[in-house]
């Protein structure tokens, strides 16, 4: 009896130490990637590179959903960025980044493939990972950060929406999209 109990136990212990290794990939030549610097006021500032000598700031404005998923809060950082496109894309990434517990990441889950303004129409084109699937109040205020996040520019007349080069009726099935978004909708 105490064979078997004892066994039991090797075998669950050894179970154990196998499956906790699990879902952990490790990058073979290391860790690759970069942590993003962030300025001591908050501010984030993207991964430098050798091409990338002009960095231009700007303060931008960026909303996320309170704890209650009730109103947006507007927070204010600081970004730079080397291209015009590259202040909409990195704005807009923001939207899904929150190191306040009090300020919900109404985009966490959404990733920004590319961003294109031409005659103050911007193209944003994103993929939504299954996990970021909201209801139908999450959705409209998911919609209106974005909105309100993108609107600021004032070079931003309109905002095409895409999933996966797509355009779609809806993001998650709840409010309807319209194509292209107008500013003051």
């Amino acid at each position: 009896m105490h064979y078997r109990l004892l066994n039991a136990a090797v075998l669950s212990v050894a179970m154990l130490a196998l499956l906790s290794a699990c879902g952990q990939v490790k990058d073979p030549a290391g860790d690759s990637s970069t942590p993003e610097p962030t300025q001591m006021n908050g501010s984030r500032t993207p991964p430098a590179s050798a091409a990338a000598q002009h960095h231009r700031q700007m303060n931008v404005k960026v909303y996320y959903g309170d704890v209650d998923a009730e109103r947006l809060i507007e927070h204010e950082t600081t970004i730079s960025y080397q291209e015009d496109t590259d202040k909409y894309a990195y704005a807009i990434k923001l939207l899904g980044e929150s190191d306040d517990s009090e300020r919900v990441a109404l985009f966490k889950g959404f990733t920004v493939k590319s961003a294109q303004f031409k005659d103050g129409l911007l193209t944003v084109d994103m993929s939504m990972a299954p996990e970021a699937r909201v209801g139908s109040g999450g959705e409209a205020l998911l919609l209106d950060a974005l909105k309100k996040t993108v609107f600021q520019f004032s070079e931003v007349q309109s905002l095409e929406l895409l999933m996966d080069g797509q355009a779609v009726e809806s993001l998650m099935g709840h409010v309807e999209l319209p194509h292209p978004i107008q500013r003051g909708t």
